[in-house]
């Protein structure tokens, strides 16, 4: 009996080798925006290391996410699939079309989203994560340039690089993209509405962005963008 509960369970008869790499994507999917959600966030450092400041507790939710979105992936990219990072958009790509539209979204969005939506309680309840960023232009800076370096950089790599140019191949683009907004908008549970909402559209353009360039760049920049864009916003209004 146990045998053959066994061999019904046993998943190696569902799928081909071929389908290793798309199987161990999708497990990842879900698997590491749930961990860092849980025991990566800026709550959890909180409640485990209370002797933390606001900026320490940022810095430990930035460092998870580079962990377990960044440095794993690479691992997995590198030693299991044995393939070139840059054919997971770490590259340039085609810069002609990256930096003008970086451009002319990031004003668009500035002007029509970000700047309004700064003036609403639940925003400014909400960001900066540290609420000692606006106290003088160090803090900002400090958090803005380490919320970069180590958040933004292994969030785009994780959605945009590792999923959506993973996924690609083996789904086709349109639905990778789709693919890749999922996990990325349920991340976002707990957070303002609007950002949470605005998370899906923003997962669909993004991944347009990172194919119609060939690159993770772009759709990084104008990220961070967005995001220190929301906390000057908050800041210099408050």
């Amino acid at each position: 009996m146990m045998k053959q509960l066994l061999s019904i369970l046993d998943p190696r008869t569902l799928y081909t080798s071929e389908q290793l790499k798309p199987t161990v994507l999708m497990i990842l999917a879900a698997l590491a925006p749930t961990v860092h959600r849980y025991f990566g966030s800026i709550e959890f450092a909180r409640l485990t290391f209370s002797s933390l400041s606001d900026f320490e507790s940022c810095v430990y939710m930035f460092g998870a996410a580079f962990l377990v979105m960044g440095l794993l992936p690479v691992a997995i990219i590198h030693f299991v699939f044995r393939e070139s990072l840059r054919d997971y958009g770490l590259t340039v790509g085609n810069w002609r079309i990256g930096l003008p539209v970086v451009v002319l979204l990031f004003v668009l969005i500035a002007g029509f989203l970000l700047y309004p939506s700064s003036h609403t309680e639940e925003m400014r309840s909400f960001y900066p994560f540290d609420k000692g960023a606006g106290d003088s232009m160090l803090s900002f800076i400090r958090l803005e340039v380490s919320r970069g370096l180590l958040f933004y950089t292994a969030w785009e790599f994780f959605f945009r690089g590792f999923l959506l140019f993973g996924l690609r191949k083996s789904f086709g683009d349109w639905a990778a993209i789709c693919m890749q907004t999922i996990p990325s908008c349920l991340w976002h549970i707990g957070m303002p509405t609007g950002e949470i909402f605005g998370s899906l559209a923003a997962g669909i353009l993004f991944g347009i962005m990172a194919i119609r360039s060939r690159s993770i760049l772009w759709v990084f920049l104008l990220h961070f963008m967005i995001g220190v864009g929301t906390d000057l916003f908050i800041v210099i209004t408050g």
